[in-house]
């Protein structure tokens, strides 16, 4: 059976007993393999030890269809604090660029993640009761 899913990961993990295995998710892939980005951060805790900010079409975030919004939301909720990369293939226009629009894209799609107005809406995407 294929572990695709943050779910699977978490479970496989879970039946080796071991306590120095954790998850890495990389965006781009769970675009293809989960049904929703929000979901799967959340399903991915409490072993998430690593992200990899890709988006769906496999360029800098904010260049794609990626929920990003919503991977913050579950990563603020759950109190992520491991580490992360920016990918972009190709890094367009170049590497710092690519870079520093992720990381600003990222940031404000932080600063929006933090507020909602009823947990009944799908994807909180109301405003202003802060999570």
């Amino acid at each position: 059976k294929f572990v695709n899913t943050a779910a699977n990961h978490r479970r496989m993990i879970e039946l080796t007993g071991c306590d120095n295995i954790g998850i890495q998710l990389d965006w781009f892939h769970v675009n293809m393999e989960e049904l929703d980005p929000y979901e799967a951060a959340m399903d991915a805790q409490p072993l998430l030890w690593h992200l990899h900010f890709r988006d769906s079409n496999s360029l800098t975030p904010g260049y794609g269809k990626t929920d990003f919004r919503s991977v913050m939301r579950a990563l603020k909720r759950t109190g992520y604090s491991g580490y992360c990369t920016i990918e972009s293939a190709p890094m367009v226009p170049d590497a710092d660029t690519a870079a520093k629009d992720g990381i600003d894209y990222l940031k404000m799609m932080e600063r929006f993640a933090e507020y909602q107005l009823d947990p009944s809406f799908p994807n909180g995407y109301a405003l202003p009761e802060r999570i």
